[in-house]
C-alpha cells in the first residue's frame, strides 16, 4: 500500500468527507485506514461492508491516486430510461 498521507491527515480527510456528506469516500477511506492498520483487504473491506474484490479496487485507487483516486466517479454510463415526473 502506497501511504499517499500519514495517519492524523488520513483522519481529517476522513472527517472533512463526512461533513461534506460524502458518504461512499469515508468509506473507502476508512477502508484505506484499517489497511494501514495492519489490517487485509480482505479484513479491511468486511469491516466496511464491503466484498473482497470492491477492496481490492479500491487499494488500487488509492494506490493509484490517493484520496482522489477514492472519489465515486458517476460520469458516463447510459442515459436514464425513465424521463423525470412531473405532477
Amino acid at each position: 500500500m502506497v501511504k499517499h498521507l500519514p495517519e492524523h491527515q488520513l483522519d481529517e480527510a476522513i472527517n472533512e468527507a463526512q461533513k461534506a456528506g460524502e458518504t461512499r469516500l469515508v468509506r473507502r477511506l476508512c477502508f484505506i485506514k484499517n489497511v494501514s492498520l495492519g489490517d487485509t483487504d480482505k479484513m479491511a473491506a468486511r469491516r466496511v461492508g464491503a466484498s473482497q474484490p470492491t477492496g481490492g479496487r479500491w487499494l488500487k485507487a488509492w494506490n493509484e491516486g490517493g484520496v482522489d483516486g477514492l472519489r465515486p466517479n458517476f460520469a458516463g454510463g447510459p442515459p436514464a430510461k425513465l424521463s423525470p415526473c412531473t405532477i
